[in-house]
């Protein structure tokens, strides 16, 4: 959008322009937050290695990784190679807390190791719960077994700004898998549950109804839920809010419990007022659970307001009533609906960036 345009618009539609700011403003603390936390993790690193700490003292023989990382939030990748040049079958073994499991790899060629492993249960791989996990490869050769410990790997040099994250979330369970370096330096894997959420999984659109199915991530088992529908309002004052029940539907290969709520568009517009755009949040209400905001969060995408556009609609609520939405999703990954009811003889859709 050139500038001219976006200043033009800022004027037709303050509202617009205000949400425009808040949401930048949103997307900077967060690239700024995550900043923070490479600098620090690279600052312990190094005050790590010059105490002498990263010196691993170990009672079998250690093998630098070059490459270690968790791609598409679930698969692990991860190259080393050995001091021997051993071959034979091979696999990553992973321990914590007395706990071993093992995960077969492609074999070992010339002392060269390269590995692919699903994680998590719901990836049909290793079955890691919550906690650090270090990693060792065990390496069955002519002569015998061979064990080495894997070091390193986990680095991330300078500042990342690609379109993707650089640890995201299993799409398929919500669970974190992050590639970390021990404060002795061996290769470990930091496995975090889920964070409780309402995960949009299908937003239907048609020209008299929106419905919203969403899956509780992270959450007990509900065998009902309810979505609050509230609009956001000035400091100090009262806004709307509409409460509907949300119906089970079965949805095959769900994350957790799968409901399906209808938007409640006439109360909405109604409470809009004239002409005016008001902006609505939604939360699930499990029994028992704090609320959860409505969005889309199981993804490998930075910035979810510009990656996962929603084109708008006009809707007709009664045979003489119209009302625009334009659904949208914050940079945090929040759905937000923003409504306005079309007056008698009003363009449907105002201006907007193509």
């Amino acid at each position: 959008m050139n500038a001219s345009r976006y200043w033009r618009m800022a004027r037709n539609d303050p509202g617009w322009f205000a949400q425009r700011l808040r949401e930048e403003a949103e997307v900077r603390t967060a690239v700024a937050q995550r900043r923070i936390r490479r600098e620090t993790d690279e600052a312990v690193r190094v005050a790590v290695a010059r105490s002498g700490l990263a010196k691993v003292v170990t009672s079998g023989p250690s093998a630098e990784v070059s490459y270690f990382a968790v791609l598409d939030g679930r698969t692990l990748n991860l190259h080393a190679r050995l001091p021997e040049a051993v071959d034979g079958a091979a696999e990553l073994v992973f321990a914590r807390a007395g706990r071993r499991l093992h995960a077969p790899v492609d074999p070992v060629v010339a002392g060269e190791l390269t590995a692919t492993v699903p994680l998590g249960e719901a990836a049909g791989g290793v079955r890691l719960t919550r906690g650090g996990w270090r990693i060792g490869v065990r390496v069955r050769t002519a002569t015998g077994e061979r064990a080495f410990t894997l070091l390193g790997g986990a680095r991330v040099l300078g500042a990342w700004d690609g379109p993707t994250a650089l640890t995201p979330p299993c799409p398929l369970s919500g669970m974190r898998f992050v590639p970390e370096t021990s404060a002795t330096g061996m290769s470990l894997l930091r496995v975090a549950d889920p964070e409780p959420s309402a995960e949009i999984v299908g937003l239907d659109l048609t020209f008299a109804r929106i419905t919203v199915d969403f899956a509780l991530v992270g959450t007990s088992a509900a065998a009902r839920a309810a979505v609050r529908f509230q609009a956001r309002g000035k400091a100090g004052g009262s806004a709307p809010a509409h409460t509907v029940a949300a119906t089970p539907v079965g949805r095959p290969g769900a994350r957790g419990p799968v409901f399906r709520v209808t938007v409640p568009l006439r109360q909405m517009a109604t409470g809009s007022g004239s002409g005016g755009e008001r902006l609505w949040h939604l939360f699930a209400e499990p029994p028992g659970e704090r609320p959860l905001r409505l969005g889309r969060r199981l993804h490998d995408v930075r910035d979810p307001r510009r990656a996962l556009p929603v084109a708008q609609r006009m809707l007709a609520v009664s045979p003489a009533a119209l009302v625009r939405v334009r659904p949208y999703y914050t940079g945090s990954g929040d759905l937000v609906l923003a409504c306005a009811p079309v007056p008698a003889g009003a363009p449907a859709f105002p201006e907007t960036s193509s």
